[in-house]
């Protein structure tokens, strides 16, 4: 057990307190015990410093095998639209990765999302001639940084019959395979319905009925996707488990089936930005939360971007919220029932303490403003996940960062030239 104590704490509970001084218990368990509001130090605890301390993040959707594409360039014009950056950059590089770049990738991934202060990262995971046994390879390097989240394998027809099959046997071994007392969880993993044809939805929905996992599925995230709503309705891919990234290009119709299947929607508004795919709306009856699509490590800018784009696109510059980045913990409950993203007795301990000294008051009232134009630009000191620091004085403890990072640039040299 230990203590952390001076600190200024968001509770981020149904009433978001904020504690102006009080300390934390954290179990060994990796729970969270008692909370105090208090300036009085309790004996044989860790001083915080007066620093802010809040439940740690969450990445409702990325792609850590993307992080050795940092810097690549490719030959030739610039991709004209969406499906040509798929078929240029992207379906290149996952058929070009072996399973020490998958390694690599998820380490340099998951540690710059501790220093980001994310503590739960939901990956959706593609290597199409290193298949087998991927999955694997990423939750070793969950262990390794210390962090939790939740891996899956993107089935796909998109490189033959043989390619899908193995996508949906690398779900199916590694779903298998899951233990109540793991950091990384499971969801069973499909591209986009516009690579899968009904024959392979058809034998991924059979292969899950036993699993009764989550799919992880892109939804209309460009308009080459539109139809995708009701093809994964008439396979059975939709239902409250489901995790559907973008949800951009959507009707009414798909709205309401959405709604009715009790789907989790996933914003990612930079990088659909970057894409130039559009802008997402919030749908009505649907739990929405925030991802990076691999864009960066750090939701923060996420959270940002979406509220501005929301009121651009309303040109209502009260349509934006920072509801998103708390929807992000209910989803996480929804789909595994963890209890995370808040301080509170018997949640679970993933915290993050910043350098963020408030120059202007702060309470329940404006907690939200002092998120996005404070707190979000503030550093991160400290990263505890399951009541075990991973990150200290902004230095990781877990992995030898310089090490490696140089190994991962030699990688990405390699995996470059095979592009």
């Amino acid at each position: 057990m230990m203590i952390l104590a001076n600190a200024r704490i968001l509770t981020f509970d149904s009433e978001n307190r904020v504690l102006d001084r009080g300390s934390v218990e954290i179990r060994s368990d990796g729970t969270i015990g008692k909370i105090t509001s208090s300036h009085r130090r309790p004996a044989q605890s860790i001083d915080a410093g007066g620093r802010l301390l809040m439940p740690a993040l969450i990445n409702c959707h990325t792609h850590l095998y993307s992080m050795l594409a940092r810097g690549m360039r490719i030959a030739g014009p610039r991709p004209a639209n969406f499906a040509a950056i798929l078929k240029k950059l992207w379906w290149r590089l996952d058929r070009a990765l072996n399973e020490e770049d998958v390694y690599s990738s998820a380490l340099v991934g998951l540690m710059d999302s501790a220093k980001c202060g994310v503590a739960t990262v939901i990956d959706h995971h593609s290597s199409p001639n290193a298949c087998p046994g991927s999955l694997d390879v990423i939750e070793r390097a969950f262990q390794e940084v210390g962090l939790r989240g939740a891996t899956c394998y993107e089935t796909s027809d998109r490189n033959g019959r043989d390619s899908a099959r193995d996508g949906i046997r690398e779900n199916v071994r590694f779903l298998e395979k899951r233990r109540a007392d793991k950091l990384v969880e499971g969801m069973f993993g499909l591209h986009a319905a516009f690579t899968l044809s009904d024959r392979t939805l058809a034998a991924c929905a059979e292969a899950n009925q036993s699993l009764k996992a989550g799919f992880h599925v892109h939804i209309a995230e460009d308009p080459i996707d539109r139809a995708a709503v009701s093809r994964l309705d008439r396979n059975g891919i939709l239902d409250e488990r489901t995790l559907a990234a973008h949800c951009i290009h959507v009707t009414e119709r798909d709205r309401k089936i959405l709604a009715d299947r009790g789907a989790n929607v996933v914003h990612n508004p930079q990088s659909n930005a970057n894409n130039a795919v559009g802008t997402a709306d919030v749908i009505p009856r649907v739990l929405t939360g925030l991802g990076t699509d691999g864009f960066s490590p750090g939701i923060w800018g996420e959270l940002k971007a979406s509220m501005g784009l929301r009121n651009l696109r309303a040109r209502d510059p009260r349509a934006g919220s920072a509801a998103l980045l708390l929807n992000n913990r209910a989803i996480v409950k929804k789909i595994w029932g963890l209890d995370l993203g808040r301080i509170q007795t018997g949640a679970r301990a993933d915290l993050m303490l910043v350098d963020y000294f408030p120059p202007t008051p702060i309470d329940s009232s404006n907690l939200f403003g002092h998120l996005v134009f404070g707190v979000a630009n503030a550093p991160v000191d400290s990263l505890i996940v399951n009541g075990r620091y991973v990150l200290c004085a902004q230095q990781l403890l877990t992995v030898d960062e310089p090490r490696i990072a140089e190994k991962a640039a030699a990688r990405a040299k390699a995996l470059w030239e095979r592009v």
